[in-house]
């Protein structure tokens, strides 16, 4: 089985070339990636030389706004979707909220609409506003306490001919869980409501194949997934067709400016092509012969290849982990989790561990990481403090686990 060339991989992020960049293990992965150095020079490029108003005659803005379009293609090949229905956004969360106020015509005091206690925030705290501006019933899918697990039959008792929205996460950006998306869809549709699925803490573990999920909306971070700070929203169109446009009224034709609330930066656009060239370079160096493959096909491939070296990765945490006095959160093996663990410990302060593992080399945080009601359900009393998480990626090492678990060894006696 082809193994991940993790030097290949390094090569091609500036940080390890840098004092810092070497020294420091980087396990922060789920706060932010570092970034593709495809992706830093296609953002050099377009503010070197041609960072001007896009879309105009001269060849200056003209080259802008090429760049910008091939960013916008190239993130909808890397998914396999039309261009018109990507939508970006400075953040996630910023996504999620024109979205909630965009089902403004769906929601109404007759409505419901059902969000998980396994969720971020941002894919909450919108559907809340608008339920109660909208006098509708906002419902919410309760969590395993113990496991802080999703259970299908309880979304299934939830459900209703009311429910107009139900919003989950792919995955847990604590407990680290893959949520079964494709039946959750099943489900949602057979009533006729629509499902927003929350891809941010999955995407970088498992880039998402939209084919085989039936979300109508899916929304992640591209930078989480080694590109510039942007949020990357794609609806579907008769989705996209219910919704109040969030754009200037003559916008409203254009279907990738129907939820464009506010023009995210120019250079951030254009630097996604970044993205594509980064997961062509992998899949090239790793599977010579097949380079004339789709670009979505490419980062599928090469996603398998990263996902295998962090589940390796993660299974070694984990064991070592389990011979420690913490509570791991969520499951104690890789199945059906990606490689994100939170951890907390009764007799010191998550956030002790955390500036503790810096001694180490060790770049971890504490927190509630915006999952606040997931921690509330599953019994953490300080959610200040919260938990210590560490996330990887697929170019951390084996000996930089090693060192976090001989640093958390060390602290925890």
């Amino acid at each position: 089985m082809k193994q991940l060339d993790l030097d290949f991989v390094r090569q091609q992020f500036p940080v390890f070339k840098t004092e810092l960049g070497q020294k420091i293990g980087f396990l922060d992965n789920a706060g932010g990636s570092y970034v593709a150095g495809a992706v830093i020079d296609r953002l050099t490029d377009f503010y070197t030389n041609y960072k001007v108003q896009p879309y105009g005659a001269n060849p200056l803005s003209n080259k802008a706004g090429e760049a910008m379009d091939l960013g916008r293609r190239t993130m909808a090949e890397l998914l396999n979707v039309s261009a018109d229905l990507v939508t970006l956004g400075a953040s996630s969360t910023q996504c999620f909220n024109t979205l909630s106020i965009a089902c403004t015509p769906l929601v109404s005091k007759d409505s419901e609409v059902i969000v998980s206690e396994q969720d971020h925030e941002s894919n909450i705290g919108g559907w809340e506003r608008l339920c109660q501006q909208q006098g509708a019933m906002l419902k919410i899918w309760p969590v395993d306490p113990e496991s802080g697990e999703l259970a299908l039959a309880d979304l299934e008792k939830l459900l209703t001919d009311k429910t107009a929205v139900v919003a989950v996460t792919h995955s847990s950006n604590i407990i680290g869980t893959i949520n079964p998306i494709r039946e959750i869809a099943g489900l949602v549709h057979r009533i006729g409501a629509k499902l927003i699925v929350d891809g941010v803490s999955y995407a970088p573990h498992c880039w998402p194949d939209l084919d085989s999920l039936g979300a109508d909306a899916y929304v992640f971070s591209t930078y989480k997934t080694y590109g510039t700070h942007m949020g990357v929203m794609v609806v579907r169109e008769d989705f996209l067709e219910l919704l109040a446009p969030q754009c200037h009224f003559f916008n409203i034709p254009y279907l990738n400016k129907r939820l464009d609330s506010a023009g995210p930066d120019h250079a951030a656009i254009a630097a996604l092509a970044g993205i594509g060239d980064y997961f062509s370079a992998l899949h090239d160096h790793h599977f010579a012969g097949s380079e004339n493959l789709p670009l979505h096909q490419k980062a599928r491939v090469v996603a398998k290849l990263m996902n295998r070296h962090e589940n390796e990765l993660c299974n070694l945490l984990l064991e070592n982990l389990s011979e420690l006095p913490v509570r791991i959160l969520g499951r104690k093996n890789i199945e059906k989790r990606e490689a994100n663990i939170a951890l907390a410990s009764s007799v010191v302060a998550s956030k002790k561990l955390a500036d503790g593992l810096v001694n180490y080399d060790i770049a971890a945080k504490n927190g509630h990481f915006y999952a606040y009601r997931l921690l509330q359900a599953m019994g953490v009393e300080d959610l200040n403090d919260g938990v210590l998480r560490i996330s990887l990626s697929h170019y951390n090492t084996r000996e930089e686990v090693e060192r976090c678990v001989a640093g958390l060894r060390e602290m925890l006696g």
